[in-house]
């Protein structure tokens, strides 16, 4: 076992040495709700900083961000007007398509975890926001990007997977899940 680990650990690391990574930025708008029925989309924003890693010689490309996404609903059956902030990681592997030398299509997927830093809601049985519902929060995230020189135009959408809801006390019949999109403009170098 300790020999398959080590050649992972040897393939990886001499991938990472051809590769040459970028940093980037990027922040944008975000549409976000609950999975249940009623729920209304609510606007947020989302920015954070990244890597960008290629790896090796091909087109494939490793891509983990460290970001802000403020998630929520403006209207709902469960939670009314709620708004959630949270920091989310999203750990994406994609692939750029190249057009010419500096224009390019970026497609990427892979999972997300998100920990609520800060929330409130508008229902009045609901004192303490992360009594009622889970902080954490985990699912798929997809997005594609634009790549013009050194900016780009990205869209974002993540999938939550995890139940939310954290207390016994509420049944609402149904799993409450996040869904969110988010579109804007990016820099790296």
């Amino acid at each position: 076992m300790k020999k398959l680990i080590l050649a992972v650990l040897t393939v990886l690391l001499s991938t990472f040495m051809y590769a040459q990574p970028y940093t980037m930025i990027k922040g944008g708008a975000q549409f976000s709700k609950f999975s249940s029925d009623g729920s209304e989309p609510k606007f947020g924003i989302r920015g954070g900083v990244g890597g960008f890693v290629p790896l090796g010689e091909s087109s494939f490309y490793f891509m983990p961000q460290a970001l802000y996404a403020q998630k929520g609903q403006n209207a709902g059956k469960f939670l009314d007007d709620c708004t959630i902030h949270y920091a989310e990681i999203p750990v994406t592997i994609g692939a750029l398509l190249k057009f010419t030398r500096h224009i390019s299509l970026g497609l990427m997927a892979g999972p997300y975890a998100a920990v609520g830093v800060a929330g409130k809601s508008d229902n009045p049985e609901v004192t303490k926001l992360f009594d009622t519902i889970s902080r954490f929060d985990a699912g798929i995230s997809a997005g594609i990007q634009l790549h013009i020189w050194k900016i780009f135009l990205f869209a974002d959408y993540d999938y939550g997977l995890r139940n939310i809801i954290n207390s016994d006390d509420l049944d609402i019949g149904e799993n409450l899940t996040t869904r969110s999109g988010a579109i804007g403009i990016g820099f790296t170098y």
